[in-house]
């Protein structure tokens, strides 16, 4: 289950469910919805060229390669301000198997499985909502 998110509102905008021999990278690009300023991902995204080509800010982490020892100080930094902005989507999935037991799939067949995990980022989209409103009506 790969999700994509609004970094404010803390909502799920996309989901892609694929099988798990596909890798981060072939579904990057459909989560991508076409109004962001910026996407941050983990590492395991690596569209850098194609979202400057769309004219979007890169906020990839920076992974480590086997000629490397560690990374650079300039980007452990960058990665550890980039994770601050990535913690509620790092929430949201934690609230989709904490809250909702979303651990493992229970079905056999791709398009149910789908169908669940659809089911529950609606979940999550519900009760961050709630939780939103209730923000509005205390500064409103």
């Amino acid at each position: 289950m790969h999700i994509g998110m609004d970094a404010g509102a803390g909502l799920v905008r996309g989901v892609e469910f694929t099988p798990a021999n596909v890798a981060d990278t072939e579904v990057a690009d459909a989560l991508i919805m076409g109004d962001e300023e910026a996407v941050y991902a983990d590492k395991a995204y690596e569209s850098r060229e194609r979202l400057r080509a769309q004219g979007v800010k890169d906020r990839i982490m920076h992974r480590g390669h086997k000629h490397q020892s560690g990374l650079p100080h300039w980007q452990r930094r960058g990665n550890g301000l980039l994770s601050k902005v990535r913690a509620p989507v790092e929430q949201a999935l934690g609230t989709l198997k904490r809250s909702y037991g979303y651990w493992r799939v229970r079905c056999m067949g791709l398009m149910r499985n789908e169908a669940e995990a659809l089911f529950k980022a609606l979940a999550c989209n519900l009760r961050r909502t709630d939780g939103l409103r209730e923000g509005c009506a205390a500064h409103g």
